[in-house]
């Protein structure tokens, strides 16, 4: 994984002349609901949901076609560029979550014959591991499937305002869609997220006392296309991407060179060094002084990601000297373990 912690010391609460609690705040990984490999640190990026039926609309004409039906309008849209759009958001994405290197060829659309209502069967793995050899990626993730649905509806009603009669206009927007996504892991010649799902809506409605402001605050029919497309990236990028998220961390300064050596091996990132420095002092010293080694050692655990060492550490910490802040810091611990397994 290449993107570990970001740390950021915020505060300084001097406890004793001989020891500092410093607190900072860390980036934590929510693991994605479907767990992909560490041998995975690449992907190829492939469209496959573009068939014949697809068109690259005038984002005028669309509009204009939908103004002349007086805007009560139930239609499946085909649109290549938002389908393109999925894509590319989705590579972005990925990169963006530092977990993974992304490749998008140019020529990414695998075009097909079948309706856009049907999803075609798995690549054959000559194919994809010849994609894989060609970009120097591990994995091979392709949109195999993506359809969306518009329902707009506008009408005109008649209110009284401050005494007199006025008349509102009502417009709406709402998008359905479904995608479906597929992993292809060239190594083991298996698929490894096979993933069909009707994403959630998204709804725009303006209502106005002129007509011209009511549409104008409303997205138009390409534009709302487009941000479903957006939308359905990152639905499947929060599957399989970790997401960041900040918690407060706590540590002690013992005052002590030898010590707080760890202390400049963890800020610069090196938190498995600053674990081997702290260790054999964990149990040198009165137990005021071990239970706050063993306190750094948990940190150090789970920076290193070892989540049962650091609970097994926080709690020696806690057994030798009892602390509000270790007995918060095992239920932030217990926590993200629990998480972890869910």
């Amino acid at each position: 994984m290449k993107k570990l912690y970001l740390l950021i010391i915020v505060s300084l609460v001097v406890l004793q002349s001989t020891a500092q609690l410093k607190k900072f705040t860390v980036e934590i990984p929510n693991t994605p609901k479907f767990k992909i490999s560490d041998s995975i640190q690449s992907f190829t990026l492939l469209n496959r949901s573009i068939t014949p039926e697809f068109s690259n609309f005038n984002s005028d004409s669309l509009q204009i076609s939908f103004y002349k039906q007086n805007f009560r309008v139930t239609q499946t849209i085909l649109d290549s560029i938002a389908a393109d759009t999925t894509i590319k958001v989705l590579g972005e994405l990925l990169f963006e979550s530092e977990r993974f290197d992304v490749v998008i060829p140019v020529d990414r659309n695998i075009y097909r014959l079948l309706p856009f209502a049907q999803t075609p069967e798995p690549l054959s793995w000559n194919y994809v591991e010849s994609i894989c050899e060609q970009f120097k990626t591990d994995a091979l993730i392709v949109l195999e499937n993506q359809a969306m649905h518009t329902n707009t509806n506008y009408k005109t009603q008649h209110e009284f305002i401050d005494f007199s009669r006025e008349k509102t206009y009502l417009a709406s927007v709402n998008f359905k869609s479904r995608t479906h996504w597929r992993i292809y892991d060239p190594k083991k010649k298996q698929i490894i997220v096979d993933h069909q799902k009707n994403e959630d809506s998204l709804y725009w409605e303006s209502y106005e006392y002129d007509l011209r402001t009511t549409f104008r605050k409303l997205p138009s029919i390409k534009e709302a296309a487009i941000q479903t497309a957006v939308q359905n990236a990152v639905s499947f990028s929060d599957l399989i991407a970790p997401s960041w998220v900040e918690e407060t961390r706590y540590y002690f300064v013992l005052d002590d060179t030898l010590i707080d050596k760890s202390v400049t091996l963890a800020s610069d990132g090196n938190w498995k060094a600053a674990y081997e420095n702290w260790k054999p002092y964990a149990d040198q010293g009165k137990s005021v002084k071990k239970s706050k080694i063993m306190f750094n050692l948990a940190l150090a655990a789970e920076m290193n990601g070892d989540l049962d060492l650091a609970i097994e550490w926080a709690k020696k910490s806690k057994d030798a000297y009892y602390r509000e802040v270790s007995n918060y810091y095992i239920n932030q611990l217990n926590k993200r373990k629990s998480e972890i397994k869910k």
